[in-house]
């Protein structure tokens, strides 16, 4: 059984290289995988991540290391993000209330193997939570002008673009922008007409931002910037404080 796993372990290393690694990226990408392998094909064309918690393990060699892994996962991963972005790509569910928590430790163990993390998913069984109120989404505008600077949202849906309304080939009105940047100004041109829509999403109680256009839309969180694809329908999640760009013009991202 021993010289079975040694081989395999062989094996592993020599497919995927960075399974084994020790630099931050290696771990990382060699987690999104190991997180990636847990998706179950349900038929139908049809896949599901059947675990609702994964936490990762994250070994150390010393204090130092340690605190080194610590900045690393709080200022440059947000795994849960990159997870949930993984299981999105391969079209798989995913449990409404999907949380990743990562944990680095001095302990080693058999568990870890020949590697420097290891993954942990289960079902965890929640009582149901108490449903907030849906929070007032207030977009403040930084860059560009639009025809008001601070907006006040109580819809679920959240239309932003460039003129009040948008017309179709006819003069019809086909879309209207809740927030509207006005029609002159280089910085207010970079943002499309149509550019993008925020939606409240009642299962997981966000706000989720997605882009309509390819002409640049994304976030600034804590000095990191989070691009918007126009290809993913989902989104990505806001958090208060967040600066959308939509091309060149700016909105600051509060709820109360």
């Amino acid at each position: 059984m021993a010289n079975f796993e040694n081989v395999l372990g062989k094996l592993r290393h020599w497919v995927k290289p960075w399974m084994a690694g020790t630099e931050p990226m290696e771990i990382r990408r060699a987690v999104l995988d190991e997180v990636g392998s847990k998706v179950i094909a349900a038929g139908g064309g049809r896949r599901v991540f059947p675990f609702n918690r994964v936490r990762v393990y994250l070994l150390a060699g010393g204090t130092e290391e340690r605190i080194e892994l610590e900045g690393v996962v709080r200022e440059a991963w947000d795994l849960e993000a990159a997870v949930s972005e993984r299981l999105r790509d391969m079209e798989a569910k995913i449990p409404a209330d999907f949380r990743v928590e990562v944990l680095v430790t001095e302990q080693g163990g058999p568990e870890f193997g020949d590697r420097r993390f290891r993954v942990a998913c289960e079902r965890v069984e929640t009582e149901a939570p108490v449903m907030a109120e849906r929070p007032v989404l207030e977009l403040t505008v930084l860059k560009g002008a639009a025809t008001q600077k601070v907006y006040t949202l109580t819809s679920d849906r959240v239309y932003l673009g460039r003129l009040e309304e948008v017309l179709d080939p006819e003069g019809r009105v086909k879309r209207r922008n809740d927030v509207a940047f006005v029609d002159l100004g280089e910085v207010n041109q970079s943002v499309s007409r149509e550019h993008a829509r925020i939606t409240w999403h009642p299962e997981t109680r966000d706000f989720w931002l997605r882009a309509e256009q390819k002409s640049g839309t994304r976030i600034v969180r804590d000095g990191r910037t989070l691009d918007v694809n126009p290809q993913d329908r989902q989104g990505v999640r806001l958090k208060a404080g967040d600066e959308i760009y939509l091309g060149r013009a700016c909105l600051k991202v509060g709820m109360r």
